[in-house]
């Protein structure tokens, strides 16, 4: 069965247990980010500044390489860090009932839903995650202290990016394989 480019690329495994850290070009000068959530697709990052080109001139050490931004989220309110989270939130879960193809892409495709804040609370409570008031408001100011402003998406297609995520997943292969050991464990 053929996915669509944006379901396919939700479905490919995200690595947070390691940043990668890269640096971006902007104003004529190097700046520093850690991507976040990456994959062979691409990579999501935290940044204090808004970053209005969509193309990003990308590097890590000598290696070069260009992104696209393919999405941004303003954090200025607790209505988008709340939504931000409820997304989140169902990503874990779509991840979780991977076996489910029905309801996983059900769930992926609701992700790119923008608003239905209350609904997709239901949806979450429905599959038995607490999505309750005091708990919602305690990861929003979680996130707050955590996490600059702007959150951004990138999508790479670059040999230069998949080798460097393919060294990243070699030398970090110790803590994926104690992460999988520890959720076996977790499972009733």
């Amino acid at each position: 069965m053929l996915q669509d480019p944006a379901t396919r690329a939700r479905n490919a495994d995200r690595h947070s247990h390691i940043g990668v850290r890269l640096q971006y070009h902007a104003n004529g000068k190097w700046e520093h980010l850690e991507a976040l959530g990456w994959n062979e697709v691409g990579f999501n990052f935290y940044h204090a500044q808004d970053i209005a080109a969509p193309l990003l001139a990308l590097k890590r050490g000598l290696t070069h390489f260009d992104g696209n931004i393919v999405w941004r989220a303003l954090n200025t309110s607790d209505e988008v860090v709340l939504a931000t989270l409820v997304n989140e939130l169902i990503f874990k879960r779509a991840q979780a009932v991977v076996n489910d193809a029905a309801l996983h892409a059900r769930l992926v495709k609701l992700i790119r839903v923008p608003g239905m804040v209350p609904e997709k609370r239901k949806i979450l409570a429905s599959l038995g995650q607490d999505a309750g008031d005091a708990n919602m408001a305690d990861m929003i100011r979680q996130r707050r202290l955590e996490r600059p402003m702007f959150h951004y998406g990138v999508k790479v297609q670059s040999d230069a990016w998949t080798a460097i995520i393919h060294q990243a997943l070699s030398l970090s292969s110790v803590v994926i394989s104690l992460e999988k050991w520890s959720q076996a464990l977790a499972k009733p």
